[in-house]
This record gives C-alpha cells, sequence and structure tokens, in this order.
C-alpha cells in the first residue's frame, strides 16, 4: 500500500484528539482530511489553527459529513474518535462514521470490551458494522495495553497460569489538568466519597480491561470485586489551579478483581495521584513465572496517541469486519506504513 492511501480523521480535538491529530499528520501512511469538533472557538478553522504541520486546506467541521465530497475518493478511510467514555453515549458518534464508510479506532474506555458490560448494545453495533463491511475498535493506553494487551502477550511464554495482576502508578502532577480533575484532587474527602457511590468519579475501563484479560485467557468469571478509594496528599502542593495542604485529597486509588471457579485470579491497581513514583509492572504466574516492570511508566497522552494510529493501520491489515477488542486485531506493534497482508506479499 502506498504512503498517504489511507484517509484519516480524527473526531474530537480535545486534549487527546490533538495528540492524535499531531501523530497522523506526521504518518505518511495518512491523508488527514480534517477534524471534526463541536467546539465553537474550533469549527471552521483549518486544522493549522492547532498544529502548523497540517495540510492547509483541512478545515475543522462540526459534523463529519462535512467531508464527504473529499473522502469518497478513498477505498480506505479511518476515524479515529476521542469524545467519550461511555459506550451508549459515542453509539450514536460511531454509527454516523460507519454509514459514511469509515472504521473506527476510539478512545472511549468502555469500548475496550463491552460485551458484559452492555451484550445487547454490543451485538448490535457488531452486526452494524459487519452490515457495512467496517470495524469498530477501542483501545488506547489504559485500558488498550498496558494492563490488558501487554499482560496477555506476557502469557504467551508461560502455562498452568494461576494469576495475572496488573500495577499501573501515574504522577498526575505531570499529566493535563482535566485529568487531574477528573481524579478528585482539591475534592473534600466526603465529595469524593459522594460521588464514587453515584459512580461520578473513578477511572474508566478497569473492569473492562479485568474481563478482557479473562476473556484472553478463556476463563470464566465468578466473581468480580472493585474498590475505590481517594489517596491523600504527604505534603503541600501548588498546581495551576489550585493549591493542596498535606492531608487534602491527592487523587485515587483503584482495583478491580476477578476469581474464577478454578480459584485463578486476575486483579488489577491502578494509583492515580500527586507526587507518587511513576511505574508499570505486570506479575504473571505460572509454570514460569513472568514479572514485567516498567521504570516511570508508559506516558499515557502522546502513548495514546501512537497506540490509536498503530492501531488503525492493523485494522486495514486484519481486513475484519465488526466489533473488534484487541484480541481479535491481532498483535499491535508500529510500522512505517499498514503491514501487508500474506496476500499482498506473494
Amino acid at each position: 500500500m502506498a504512503d498517504g492511501e489511507i484517509a484519516l480523521v480524527p473526531y474530537g480535538l480535545g486534549p487527546i484528539g490533538k495528540e492524535i491529530l499531531k501523530k497522523g499528520i506526521r504518518d505518511d501512511a495518512f491523508n488527514v482530511l480534517g477534524g471534526v469538533d463541536i467546539a465553537p472557538d474550533l469549527v471552521g478553522k483549518p486544522l493549522t489553527a492547532i498544529f502548523s504541520e497540517a495540510p492547509a486546506n483541512a478545515l475543522i467541521v462540526s459534523d463529519v459529513s462535512e467531508l464527504s465530497s473529499i473522502a469518497q475518493s478513498y477505498q480506505q478511510k479511518i476515524a479515529v474518535h476521542a469524545t467519550g467514555s461511555s459506550a451508549p453515549t459515542v453509539w450514536p458518534q460511531i454509527r454516523q462514521l460507519l454509514d459514511l464508510g469509515y472504521h473506527v479506532v476510539t478512545t472511549c474506555e468502555e469500548m475496550l470490551y463491552p460485551w458484559d458490560r452492555y451484550p445487547s448494545l454490543s451485538q448490535e453495533i457488531n452486526d452494524y458494522a459487519k452490515s457495512k463491511g467496517l470495524s469498530v475498535i477501542g483501545t488506547g493506553i489504559n485500558p488498550g495495553f498496558v494492563m490488558d494487551t501487554l499482560p496477555l502477550m506476557a502469557t504467551t511464554v508461560t502455562d498452568q497460569i494461576q494469576s495475572v495482576k496488573a500495577i499501573r502508578q501515574v504522577n498526575v502532577g505531570e499529566r493535563r489538568v482535566p485529568l487531574q480533575k477528573k481524579v478528585g484532587i482539591a475534592k473534600s474527602e466526603e465529595t469524593f466519597r459522594e460521588l464514587a457511590k453515584e459512580g461520578k468519579i473513578g477511572h474508566v475501563g478497569l473492569e473492562e480491561t479485568v474481563r478482557m484479560v479473562a476473556a484472553g485467557l478463556n476463563v470464566h468469571i465468578d466473581e468480580l470485586t472493585t474498590k475505590l478509594e481517594p489517596t491523600y496528599a504527604d505534603q503541600d502542593y501548588e498546581l495551576s489551579w489550585c493549591q493542596l495542604a498535606q492531608g487534602d485529597v491527592s487523587g485515587q486509588y483503584q482495583k478491580a478483581k476477578a476469581t474464577t471457579s478454578e480459584g485463578r485470579t486476575i486483579e488489577m491497581e491502578l494509583t492515580m495521584a500527586l507526587g507518587i513514583e511513576q511505574k508499570d509492572e505486570m506479575i504473571i504466574k505460572g509454570t514460569d513465572p513472568v514479572h514485567l516492570l516498567i521504570p516511570n511508566g508508559i506516558f499515557g497522552d502522546t502513548a495514546t496517541a501512537s497506540m490509536i494510529i498503530n492501531t488503525g493501520k492493523r485494522l486495514i491489515t486484519q481486513q475484519q469486519s465488526g466489533l473488534l477488542t484487541m484480541i481479535e486485531n491481532g498483535l499491535p506493534f508500529h510500522s512505517v506504513r499498514p503491514f501487508p497482508s500474506n496476500k499482498e506479499r506473494v
């Protein structure tokens, strides 16, 4: 496949969407046709207003159908979708993209493995995408790679697996302000716990991560428990948007643990707080134990953009249709252009 044969449309130009846009523009496999966002201060502007290397004639539009006249000449089209975390909320947007002929790679956390939380909706998305001959997949860094795809890949070198555990620690002091607010920084403990009870705070996707690992191992979950607690500042902090005193809420600790009927466990621990040591760690107990440690961790924002772009190329290679997960999409990796299929190599 020659360079630039794939049309790429970034759908959602928030902090992550902008990072995806930059990666897509710099990737020779893609032609970025324009961007989609409903923010009044963006609509109608050229993409160069966000990123100077963007094509000069590419505009930001509020409805992706406005790019149809440009997109119609491309056989392969991918929309990289980054607007929300809830599968039911983003489905109308994804359905429109499918109607317009786009494969969809989404950052929506619940789309990583929606089959258990939303079985009817998942079947609807799967059937609809197949009817169009297109694919939909949810991915990112967490969920998408660090705590699910990477541990599953690591199980390749062992057997008789008894447990899979992933630990991710993120110092949100080095991350974007919306994420700092999202994890509960500067909220009172009472407010944090009230929001936790209502499901209005906490990292979305940890349960989907556990369920995807279980699906990859082909084991049945008998029990799944979750935990969400505030963390507390061990010193005073001055952020760009607030000040924290020692003892104030500094972030959150989350845990999801599944147990199977055979006594196997799948456990995910995620801490997102100020001032903590960053790391990603995977511990797999089997015949040949596997322990992977990534000091300083994988930086979520830019790495998510790379994951989205490289997964898009993989979709083109695999030529599958329907609602996919990272399990069906095959080994993820970076390639300068979409990796040729066996048919193309002959």
